[in-house]
């Protein structure tokens, strides 16, 4: 059997639009010298993910309705393809839209049965796997990311996986080597194929990875696509033990069919490395991120209906690193740099955001606000008395920034991109209605450490953001001779305890008695981590007004930490520390359990 497998980039509710899209291609296929005798495409490819409160809305389940019947009709090859369709919710009246795939072949087909459509629970009853027979093989479909350990096929051939996996970092890719073994063990315990179609691409806060691939029953990667990236290729399989052949067309549609391996029996997943057609090399950590910021970044622009985007170049490292991501994304062309020099604003950052710029070939505009905040504070002197107070004059210099670049935004329809990363956001660093405002923060779940690291790798792949940028003391210049140190731990330290209060949730006693406990010694004190905690817990507010940034591995400042807006907690050293502790004291609370019941003198 002769199968194409596509790696999809739909966009989340476009229902027509996608459907075209995927008809498109299985036309393309089918006007091969070879046409695949099926072709695959990974779940959520007619809706896209993630579809959020759209699930409970009746028009919407319509259309995916309308839509499904559509590409059923119009396939010009057998295609099995993800969607959405709705089953019957409160009492009949509304509807929930669940994933489920259809099957599509010779202008007939349906949906396979993933939802259950009995209507006698709210809840519907998941059904793990649909096996269906096809060209004389028996094909499983499961709607998962993996096949169950437990759950053995020894009927089935072939065993297809179509998902969509959000990227959670390098350890989470199917490109790295405990995923892809599990599905070896997979394909070598059910003695069968294993294809995974993927989805692929940016949707808000979520960038899904690819990375799909075809193993064979001995567990060899017999093909497979790249991570972050839209593609087809085919593979033509066989019952075990007959030969096969592969085809490779990964990125586009060709016609380039070569040899694969026989079967060779039972091997363990660690051995089958060794036959692999396709050698699938993991991504390091700040390549994977890299690229998916990009892949992120480019779709969020494009697919919101912008072509072009602006952003304030400071000469500081988060701007830079921004503005080189943005033209990896979208090309340089697209992308706007805007000088916004300050009366504080030193000649080295003018002069090193224009450096930048010359390396990545953006187009730059000089639009100083030294003028208009001199002009500003005339203004207040001559209708106040007075100009404000330091902090007001140096937010004002960070709120006229926002002004122009709304400003340049609304002229010319560019996004605004956001800079800020995920260590400011986190304690508050930030103006707000300043350099809070964007359509899209991409550095937003970057600690400021992870953005060096992110600098340093592009660097090595083309030495774009001067080297002075990477050195330089970090500053807002919001007055003379300021550093964020003055404000803050230096961002090694201030990293460490949030991502020890944020992503491991501890509290001020947890983290002195893990640093403590650290085999690198630091000089992390009591009085420095109530400040940054208690910084976290003031800047709230600001962040609900933060623009959206991707979620990756980690704890989302908005999405996760969901303390409240007004709130009067503040962490302070105390006696109990360890979970067992507190366990401790709750007994001490509860004493009176006795079997005599409870006495209130125990206490």
């Amino acid at each position: 059997m002769f199968i194409a497998v596509v790696q999809f980039n739909p966009k989340v509710g476009a229902l027509s639009e996608n459907c075209e899209r995927a008809l498109e291609m299985i036309d393309q296929l089918a006007a091969l010298t070879y046409p695949p005798d099926l072709v695959i495409f990974p779940s959520y490819a007619l809706s896209g993910a993630e579809l959020g409160g759209m699930v409970t809305h009746n028009a919407f389940a319509a259309e995916a309705l309308d839509v499904a019947q559509k590409f059923i009709r119009s396939a010009a090859l057998p295609t099995l393809i993800g969607t959405v369709l709705p089953r019957p919710a409160m009492a009949h009246t509304r509807f929930v839209c669940e994933e489920e795939v259809l099957f599509a072949m010779n202008g007939k087909g349906s949906a396979l049965g993933f939802i259950d459509l009995s209507g006698r629970g709210e809840m519907q009853e998941y059904v793990e796997s649909i096996n269906i027979k096809l060209g004389g093989l028996s094909l499983t479909v499961i709607l998962d990311d993996f096949v169950d350990p437990e759950s053995l096929y020894p009927d089935t051939d072939v065993i297809v996986s179509m998902i969509a996996r959000p990227y959670q970092e390098t350890n989470g890719l199917l490109t790295a080597s405990n995923q892809i073994d599990s599905l070896r063990a997979d394909a070598l315990s059910n003695d069968a194929w294993v294809i995974v179609a993927s989805l692929v691409g940016g949707q808000d806060t979520f960038v899904y990875e690819g990375a799909s691939l075809v193993i064979a029953p001995n567990g060899s990667v017999i093909d497979s696509a790249s991570p972050f990236e839209e593609a087809v290729f085919t593979v033509n399989i066989s019952k075990q033990g007959e030969q096969g052949e592969v085809a490779l067309a990964e990125g586009a549609l060709q016609e380039q069919i070569g040899e694969a391996a026989k079967p060779t029996g039972k091997l363990t997943p660690f051995s089958a490395r060794k036959q692999d057609k396709k050698r699938i090399l993991p991504l390091l950590p700040y390549e994977a991120t890299w690229r998916a910021l990009k892949v992120g970044l480019g779709d969020y622009v494009r697919k919101n209906g912008f072509e072009e985007v602006v952003l304030g170049l400071s000469g500081g490292l988060d701007s830079a690193v921004v503005a080189t991501l943005a033209a990896d994304a979208l090309g340089p062309d697209k992308v706007h740099g805007i000088l916004m020099p300050s009366p504080f604003s030193s000649k080295g950052s003018v002069e090193d955001s224009r450096k930048l710029a010359a390396n990545i070939n953006i187009p730059l505009l000089d639009f100083s606000v030294a003028e208009l905040y001199e002009s500003f504070l005339a203004q207040a002197q001559a209708l106040l008395g007075a100009q404000g107070p330091d902090l007001a004059r140096q937010n004002l210099q960070v709120r006229l920034r926002m002004v122009i670049l709304m400003y340049l935004s609304n002229t010319y329809g560019w996004l605004l991109l956001n800079t800020s990363n995920k260590s400011e956001r986190s304690v508050g660093y930030s103006t707000l209605y300043g350099d809070t405002a964007g359509a899209l923060a991409p550095l937003g779940s970057l600690y400021k450490t992870d953005v060096y690291g992110l600098a340093h790798w592009r660097n090595c792949r083309s030495n774009d953001i001067p080297q002075v940028i990477l050195d330089k003391e970090p500053s807002a210049e919001l007055h003379e001779g300021q550093k964020d140190t003055d404000s803050l731990p230096p961002y090694e330290t201030l990293d460490q305890i949030l991502r020890l209060h944020l992503e491991e949730n501890m509290g001020v006693d947890e983290i002195l008695e893990f640093v403590s406990n650290y085999p690198i010694k630091t000089d992390i004190d009591k009085e420095t981590i109530l400040d940054v905690l208690n910084r976290v817990s003031s800047a709230e507010f600001k962040r609900r007004q933060e623009p959206p940034c991707f979620q990756f591995d980690g704890i989302g400042l908005t999405e996760h930490r969901s303390w409240p807006v007004t709130n009067g907690f503040r962490d302070h050293s105390r006696d109990i520390v360890a979970p067992a502790e507190i366990l401790d004291y709750l007994n001490i609370l509860y004493r009176g359990t006795s079997k005599d019941g409870f006495n209130f003198l125990d206490n």
